[in-house]
């Protein structure tokens, strides 16, 4: 048998060879069709969606942290254009910021007492929409409708807690403000259906998206609260 010297010239030369050999063994193993399971395929048109229309997202613990920091950057350099509100509801002050195509709320909450977190689920449905997720935490509750063709609306409902913020998208095709039970509904539409609406009601902040509703569909549903 004849010997062969393993060097790194010969591993150099040699190896690429193997590993194509073996790329191509497992490619003609390999499935070309595989059916996802409903439950992949809804997490994933969910993800589409959102990164489609990035039209919220919570900031708290270490991205709490990643929030403050560019919110510094951002003064320090005064690069961007920036208009800052702040305003005082019986619960919470919340700090609205707008910096270019996003909006930062900051929350203060005066109460160092962690307060009960109680569900308010709408009791308002759109036709042919039924629920196909939930979840519940301390703080958060979340719940996911589909209708037959999988359009989808999500409602999200979070207790402000002291230090809190909240980043939402405005690159929306247009806002109409609506008030809701004497409280102001901000409602962004978008051009291709989509919907998304942010509500303070007492102590809990309220955000909905949805891929395709009418405005007064919107409005029922934040409106059903109180029923």
């Amino acid at each position: 048998m004849e010997h062969v010297e393993i060097t790194d010239k010969w591993l150099y030369q040699y190896m690429p060879v193997l590993d194509r050999a073996i790329i191509d063994e497992l490619e003609k193993q390999a499935h070309t069709e595989y059916e996802f399971s409903s439950g992949f395929q809804h997490r994933m048109k969910h993800l589409i969606r959102h990164e489609a229309h990035p039209y919220l997202g919570v900031v708290q613990n270490i991205l709490r942290r990643v929030a403050i920091f560019f919110t510094g950057i951002i003064g320090a350099a005064l690069v961007l254009t920036m208009s800052v509100e702040a305003y005082r509801k019986e619960f919470f002050e919340a700090v609205k910021t707008i910096i270019e195509d996003t909006v930062l709320y900051k929350y203060h909450v005066s109460t160092a007492e962690t307060e009960e977190f109680v569900i308010n689920e709408p009791k308002y449905i759109p036709e042919g929409y039924k629920e196909i997720e939930r979840t519940e935490s301390n703080i958060l509750f979340s719940i996911v409708y589909e209708n037959e063709i999988g359009e989808m609306i999500t409602w999200d409902q979070t207790l402000v807690l002291n230090g809190d913020s909240m980043i939402i998208d405005s690159e929306y095709d247009s806002q109409i403000i609506k008030e809701i039970c004497g409280e102001e509904a901000f409602l962004f539409l978008y051009s291709d259906g989509f919907i998304g609406a942010y509500y303070e009601k007492e102590k809990y902040v309220y955000l909905l998206t949805a891929d395709d509703l009418s405005v007064e569909e919107v409005c029922n549903m934040l409106e059903s609260l109180q029923e």
